[in-house]
């Protein structure tokens, strides 16, 4: 049977190696953007849209605008 304390000890291990195996990744990301030179965005990071531009719009005969 495990006692409540190694139920926490348990617990604590596996936080403490997901913080420590993020904190890896985010080293090897910010070594690899100093190699290239560049930002690389983080795979969790979304890319921002473009605002609309309604001059971007190519219109042709017969559209209704």
């Amino acid at each position: 049977m495990i006692s409540i304390v190694d139920l926490f000890m348990h617990i604590f291990a596996g936080f403490f190696l997901v913080i420590m195996g993020m904190f890896c990744y985010i080293s090897a990301h910010i070594i690899e953007e100093k190699k290239k030179g560049k930002s690389i965005p983080f795979p969790w990071e979304k890319k921002k849209r473009k605002i609309f531009d309604k001059s971007d719009i190519e219109y042709r005969d017969g559209d209704n605008t």
